[in-house]
């Protein structure tokens, strides 16, 4: 019966895998565990790679610890961070993760050019709702076609997440969900469909799997004995369980950071994303924003290694977001700290302190002005919900009520109400 159903719930992220498991029909998962990551080996040809044995064993530990937990656990649905690839030769699988650079390497620059200069001419490119960027999968595969396209057998596009999906389906399946399906930079909003003109661009080596609007069930776990679902996105998964919603916009500031509303059917023009969501709907977003990254680089500079919970409640303290001190790029805070060293500010804490802070107040604000969207502030993230300076400050320069989600892992969480519709 429906309410004797458990799920696992899996979430890839760069830093870690986190599982959890929760029964049909509970408010929030139990039992969550995190596991790191495997670190990328950085290629010689300019891109990092995921050890796919590692990758492997480290999703299947994080499986079989829900299931000790839980033995009579029968589904799992995944998420993951978007981005990245994996592509299959003789020897196995490659997993090309999101920090792919290949694109910065000099003897790039002319293919970089002529890429560039027909994306800002293309309505195809334009319906993706992606913006370009080295780690974006069309961009990658544009760039090295002509290298995979003589070495690789035929075979589907998969990313990373639809990879762990497939592989936990036994290979039996290469289905996707649409929110992992737009992060190639090669899916069609506007047609719920690949685009030819962009897929053409990759290498004739590659076929396109079907992508569900809804999420699905695609296979069995034959391992596992586990119903697996398609994959979604982490960051749409992220706001399901921070309670997006009609009303508010998100402001998610983790590791990374971004804000995000549900979008409405209305041409405005904006500096922002369109993304699917779930349940027909789609979100307007803006990522990619300085975050929890930056905040790290700061403290350590300010106080020293190693990085305590003690130091960053200290340069929380000391610092105002004032607009008498000067804004600094947090997008390159490595060269914004150089320069705070040649200024001679090095020992002045107060003013690096203030300085970090009014700077990520303002990048924000602009966020939300550029998101064109109405309603007050809902604060998710680790950083977004304990520095509580970020939210007092940017609601007072937005003039926008704000509370802060009571969820800390979110994404979990909005795996599990996915998983309570199933």
């Amino acid at each position: 019966m429906k309410n004797q159903i458990s799920s696992i719930l899996l979430d890839i992220g760069g830093t870690y895998i986190k599982s959890a498991v929760i029964e049909f029909g509970q408010s929030h998962p139990e039992n969550i565990q995190l596991f790191e990551t495997p670190d990328f080996i950085p290629s010689e040809i300019g891109y990092c790679i995921i050890p796919t044995e590692d990758f492997l064993s480290t999703i299947e530990q994080a499986i079989e610890t829900q299931r000790l937990y839980k033995p009579e656990v029968s589904q799992i649905f995944i998420s993951g961070q978007m981005g990245g690839y994996v592509l299959e030769s003789n020897e196995g699988f490659e997993i090309i993760s999101w920090q792919d650079t290949r694109s910065l390497r000099p003897e790039n620059d002319r293919l970089c050019a002529e890429l560039d200069k027909w994306i800002m001419n293309s309505p195809a490119f334009l319906e993706t709702g992606s913006e370009a960027r080295p780690g974006l999968p069309f961009y990658s595969l544009a760039i090295s076609k002509s290298q995979y396209s003589k070495q690789l057998p035929i075979q589907p596009f998969r990313s990373i997440i639809s990879f762990a999906t497939s592989y936990l389906a036994d290979f039996q399946s290469t289905d996707m969900h649409v929110t992992d399906a737009t992060a190639s930079g090669l899916f069609n909003l506007n047609e719920n469909d690949w685009s030819d003109e962009l897929t053409s661009m990759t290498g004739s080596f590659l076929t396109f799997p079907s992508v569900h609007m809804d999420v699905k069930k695609i296979g069995v776990s034959s391992k596992f004995n586990l119903e697996v679902f398609t994959g979604v996105g982490d960051q749409q998964a992220s706001l399901l369980g921070a309670g997006l919603q009609p009303g508010n916009i998100i402001v998610n500031i983790g590791t990374g950071g971004q804000v995000a509303g549900l979008h409405e059917e209305v041409s405005v023009p904006g500096r922002f994303q369109i993304r699917p969501y779930f349940f027909d709907q789609k979100i307007r977003t803006i990522t990619h924003l300085p975050s929890g990254r930056a905040l790290k680089a700061f403290v350590e500079y300010c106080f020293g290694y190693p990085q305590t919970s003690e130091k960053f409640v200290e340069f929380e303290r000391i610092g105002k977001s004032h607009p008498d001190v000067p804004e600094i790029d947090l997008a390159n805070y490595e060269k914004s700290l150089l320069k705070i060293t040649e200024d001679g500010l090095k020992e002045n804490r107060e003013i690096i302190s203030s300085m970090f802070f009014h700077s990520l107040v303002q990048v924000y604000s602009r966020s939300l002005d550029q998101l064109k969207l109405p309603g007050e502030l809902l604060f998710a993230g680790g950083v977004g919900q304990k520095v509580l300076l970020i939210p007092k400050e940017l609601s007072r320069t937005t003039g926008r009520d704000f509370t802060i989600s009571e969820m800390q892992e979110t994404t979990l969480e909005g795996l599990g109400k996915l998983a309570n519709r199933h």
